[in-house]
C-alpha cells in the first residue's frame, strides 16, 4: 500500500496544471526495491494502473526497474487537490450549500468532470460526497456562515479529497491472491468543527480485505508438485542420500585406564563422509544397583573422565577413521555423585556409563544417519590395590602405567587411518 499526500496547483482556471501535477507525481515517483516486495506478475495490478505507466514511462522515469506507484496493490491520494466548482456564482453556491443540495453541486465539480474524461486520477475512485465544500473559510469563524465573505469571495469548493485504487479490475472482483487488496469506504466526511485553517480537514475510513495464504493448502500443493515433478524428486533424493558406513562396535567396555580404538568405515567409493560424535549423558550404577544421574560436562557433552579423539572429521571414499575412546585418569574435588566426592577407594563400587551418538552425513546431504555406541567403565579391585601401593611414587616409571590399546574390527592399515581423516 502507498499513501500519497499532495498539494496541486491553485486557482480556478488552473485545471490543466493540476492534471499535469498528478501525472508527474504518478509517473516519476519510484522507491527502493524491498526484498519482500512482490512484482506485478505475482500479485497483479489493475489495468488502469498499467495504463497510467504508458508507453513513454521509461523515458520519463530514469529509475527504470525500481518499484513505482503502478506496482502497489493499493494507492491512496489525499490532500489539497485544489479542484473548484465551475459554472456557478458565489451566491448560488452558498444557497445550494445552505439547502444541502450537494448532488447539484457535484455536477459542477472540476475533479469529477476531469476524471470522467480520463484526464486525471485514472482508475481511481472516490466515495460519494455528502458533506459541505471544505474551502474557503475565514479562520476562527464556526459553522457554514464562515465561508469567505471578503473582497474576493472565493466560490466554495471541495478542494480537500481522498481518492484510491485497490487491486480490483472491476467492482465485482472478490479478494484473492490474484486480487490481494479489496477496499471500500465506510466513512467520508468533512471535519466542519475545525476553525484553525481556511480549509476544513476531510476524514476517510476504509474497510480493507487482504488476501492471505492458507499454509496447509500450500503444503498440499507443494506436495503434489514434488510428487509429479521428476526433477524435483531427483534433487530431493540426492539431498537425502547418506553414504553407507560401518561402525566397528556398539558396545565398549573400558577397564582401568584402557584406550579403545573405534573404527568408522566409509563404504562409498565416490562420496566423502562427515561425522560428528556427541555424548547424550552419563549414568552411574552403585554397588546396590541403584542408578544415579550425572549431568554431562565439557564440549559436546563428554564427561571429564572420557576422552574421544577426534570427535568430528571427514572420511575420504573407501577409507576408515580410527576414533580413540580413552578413560581420563584425573580426579578433582568437583567430581561427585549425589553430592559425595569421588575417590579411588569408592570407584570400585561405581560403574560409569555413557552413550555416544555418532552422526554420519554426506557433504551435501540434508539428512544424517545416527549410530549409538554404549561405553561402560569400571575399576578392578586389583588395579586399585596396585595404585594404592604406588601412590607415593609420583612421575616414576610412567611408561609402565600406560593404558592398554584395544581394537575392534580389522587391525590392518592403522597407520593410514589418521591420514584419511580430516578434522574441520
Amino acid at each position: 500500500m502507498c499513501f500519497v499526500n499532495c498539494h496541486l496547483a491553485a486557482h480556478l482556471e488552473a485545471i490543466t496544471r493540476r492534471n499535469a501535477d498528478f501525472d508527474h507525481i504518478y509517473r516519476t515517483m519510484s522507491f527502493t526495491r524491498s526484498s519482500n516486495l512482490l512484482n506485478n506478475a505475482s500479485v497483479g495490478v489493475s489495468s488502469a494502473a498499467q495504463v497510467l505507466r504508458g508507453t513513454n514511462a521509461a523515458a520519463i522515469n530514469p529509475d527504470e526497474g525500481k518499484p513505482d506507484l503502478a506496482e502497489a496493490d493499493m494507492v491512496i491520494f489525499f490532500g489539497d487537490f485544489n479542484y473548484r466548482l465551475f459554472g456557478i456564482s458565489y451566491d448560488e453556491a452558498r444557497d445550494f450549500v445552505s439547502q444541502r443540495s450537494f448532488d447539484w453541486l457535484r455536477e459542477r465539480d472540476q475533479l469529477r468532470a476531469e476524471m470522467k474524461t480520463g484526464k486525471v486520477f485514472q482508475g481511481m475512485r472516490e466515495a460519494i460526497i455528502k458533506f459541505p465544500p471544505t474551502y474557503k473559510f475565514e479562520r476562527g469563524k464556526p459553522g457554514l456562515g464562515g465561508y469567505d465573505s471578503g473582497e474576493k469571495k472565493r466560490i466554495p469548493a471541495w478542494c480537500d479529497r481522498v481518492l484510491y485504487r485497490d487491486s480490483r479490475t472491476s467492482p465485482t472482483v472478490e479478494c484473492s491472491l490474484g486480487c490481494p487488496v479489496v477496499a471500500s469506504i465506510i466513512q467520508y466526511e468533512g471535519c466542519m468543527e475545525v476553525t484553525e485553517s481556511d480549509h476544513k480537514p476531510v476524514r476517510c475510513k476504509f474497510n480493507i480485505e487482504l488476501a492471505h495464504i492458507d499454509r496447509s493448502v500450500r503444503r498440499q500443493e507443494f506436495g503434489k508438485v514434488f510428487q509429479n515433478n521428476d526433477r524435483i524428486r531427483s534433487v530431493l533424493n540426492e539431498l537425502r542420500y547418506v553414504p553407507e558406513t560401518n561402525i566397528s562396535t556398539s558396545q565398549i567396555v573400558l577397564e582401568n585406564n584402557d584406550t579403545f580404538s573405534l573404527q568408522i568405515s566409509n563404504k562409498s567409493r565416490e562420496d566423502r563422509v562427515l561425522f560428528q560424535i556427541t555424548c547424550s549423558g552419563q549414568s552411574t550404577t552403585k554397588e546396590d544397583r541403584q542408578a544415579s544421574e550425572y549431568h554431562p560436562r565439557g564440549s559436546l557433552g563428554f564427561p571429564r573422565w572420557l576422552e574421544v579423539t577426534p570427535a568430528a572429521g571427514i572420511i575420504k571414499p573407501d577409507q576408515a577413521a580410527e576414533i580413540l575412546v580413552q578413560h581420563e585418569d584425573s580426579q578433582s574435588l568437583e567430581d561427585s555423585v549425589d553430592g559425595t566426592p569421588l575417590s579411588r577407594w569408592s570407584e570400585d563400587t561405581i560403574n560409569k556409563e555413557v552413550t555416544l551418538m555418532i552422526f554420519i552425513k554426506a557433504s551435501q546431504s540434508t539428512e544424517a544417519r545416527t549410530y549409538q555406541v554404549h561405553v561402560r567403565h569400571s575399576f578392578s579391585a586389583d588395579a586399585l590395590s596396585v595404585n594404592s601401593k604406588n601412590s607415593g611414587r609420583s612421575n616414576e616409571g610412567s611408561s609402565h602405567h600406560r593404558s592398554t590399546l584395544k581394537h575392534a574390527g580389522s587391525t590392518s592399515n592403522k597407520k593410514k587411518d589418521h591420514q584419511n581423516i580430516r578434522v574441520p
